[in-house]
């Protein structure tokens, strides 16, 4: 008999995070067209009854991933109070390698959504939808007039969203960034009109435009989803 033990196939058998994590890197490389509980396994290194135990139907699986893509895309939990430009960090983040790999697999959930897929399309606008509360929530504690706050979080969202696509599809970093810097400036413009929120004591963390600070603020909630 043969008696070795995979000890990767130890390691993840009671930790359902992880192996979410390990799943969800499989999708950001290979996507998911064609994937399966079999393949998954394989590529990360468990036992296609671990993965069972964890997700009993590739769907619960695909749901997760779902989950999780949708809550890190144009996320960043870790930015700091005295960045000086928020919305810029933002940007840097989605567009580095690790980012564009979120970016390219939640275009890709994005497409499936459309295609009489049920179950992605409610995850999607489902993470649409928080996402844009998220934003206008915080438009509004930095003193955007509340009646604007869902059009300009939709707005600014959809243009980040489409600016993204347009690079992943033509690498044109130059010409999108250029899009992307007058997105900033037009938001600042407009951003500097508001009243200054009552409850905001001057510091580093309300140096930044109000529209970028907002943005900040969304970025860090954004990423509070799934891990």
């Amino acid at each position: 008999m043969n008696g070795y033990v995979d000890g990767r196939k130890l390691r993840f058998e009671h930790r359902r995070g992880e192996v979410l994590r390990a799943a969800t890197e499989h999708a950001l490389d290979h996507g998911l067209a064609g994937l399966s509980l079999r393949k998954v396994a394989q590529t990360v290194g468990v036992s296609h009854a671990t993965l069972v135990h964890h997700f009993s139907t590739k769907d619960e699986l695909v749901a997760e991933i779902v989950d999780l893509v949708l809550a890190q895309s144009l996320a960043l939990p870790d930015l700091a109070d005295d960045d000086p430009d928020p919305l810029g960090s933002i940007w840097r983040r989605a567009t580095s390698d690790q980012g564009r790999r979120y970016i390219r697999l939640f275009t890709a959930i994005t497409g499936h959504a459309m295609h009489d897929n049920p179950m992605l399309r409610d995850a999607v606008a489902r993470s649409m939808q928080q996402r844009t509360a998220l934003l206008a929530a915080g438009l509004v504690r930095h003193g955007c007039p509340e009646p604007e706050a869902a059009a300009l979080a939709t707005s600014v969202l959809s243009t980040l969203r489409g600016l993204l696509v347009d690079l992943l599809v033509t690498d044109d970093e130059k010409r999108v960034r250029a899009a992307f810097d007058d997105l900033a400036a037009e938001l600042g413009r407009r951003s500097s009109a508001w009243p200054t929120p009552e409850a905001a004591a001057p510091s580093a963390a309300t140096s930044a435009p109000a529209a970028s600070a907002a943005a900040r603020d969304t970025g860090r909630r954004a990423g509070e989803g799934p891990r």
